[in-house]
Order: C-alpha cells, then structure tokens, then sequence
C-alpha cells in the first residue's frame, strides 16, 4: 500500500554569499483510521456515512490537518545555536557540508545561491517542511 502523502524536511542556511540548502530524506505520511472515530465499513450494518456531508467534512479536516506543515525553526542565529539540543543535532550535520568538497546534489528541489566556507560565514539556519499529496 502506498503513503497519501509526503513530508520534506529541509535546512534553508542563510549566509554571506547567499542561501544554501541541505534536504533530509523525504518522508512518506499515512492519513489516520477514521476508526477510532467510529467510522468504519461493515458488512453487517447499513451504513450509508460515508456518503454523508459529516464523514465528508470529518475527511476533509483530517486532510488539512495531515497536510498542514510544522511552523519554520530558526536553529541558528548571531553565531550561535538558539538551544543546545539544536547544536547537539545539527551542528555534525553543517561540519558535513563544511567538509564536503562537491556541495551539489542533483536531485535537489533547491538550488544554492552560494557556499560558505566556515561557521562564522552563517547568518542564520531555519528548519522548514513542506507537505503534499500524493497524486
């Protein structure tokens, strides 16, 4: 069985000689069991609410609420992390790109605008997601 939808999770790095991006692996969504809000296909009842406007608008509000993304983290800003944790996480993840001699992915949804060389070239790092439906 496929995922309903997907979610990307992204750091969008702002520096001094533009934004670059680095994308986690893509994750796969699954819209919940409307079970639990006793809606559920049975053989033995006559049960015509999945027809209904109340299962219609219980769908579509579950819909919006799977596909509506998490509010943007600022991680990084005035040349420091805004909460150990964050350093604790991302901090190996920007030696990496530091490290990496070819910063060019090219399966990438977003396009560098620049590179930056060392730490204190960063302005600031925010975690983003975007969510969508499978089609």
């Amino acid at each position: 069985m496929g995922c309903d939808y997907y979610i990307e999770i992204y750091l969008e790095i702002e520096h001094n000689n533009g934004v670059s991006f680095y994308e986690f692996p893509t994750l796969r969504g699954f819209f919940c069991d409307l079970e639990m809000y006793w809606v559920y296909d049975s053989d033995d009842e006559d049960n015509n609410f999945y027809d209904s406007p109340d299962y219609k608008l219980l769908y579509e509000n579950m819909r919006k609420l799977c596909l509506t993304p998490k509010k943007p983290i600022v991680i990084y800003e005035n040349n420091s992390f805004t909460q150990p944790k964050f350093e604790n996480k991302y901090l190996p993840i920007i030696q990496e790109l530091l490290n990496k001699d070819n910063k060019i992915n090219k399966y990438a949804r977003y396009v560098d605008t620049g590179t930056f060389t060392n730490m204190e070239q960063i302005i600031k790092i925010t975690k983003k997601e975007d969510r969508y439906e499978r089609i």
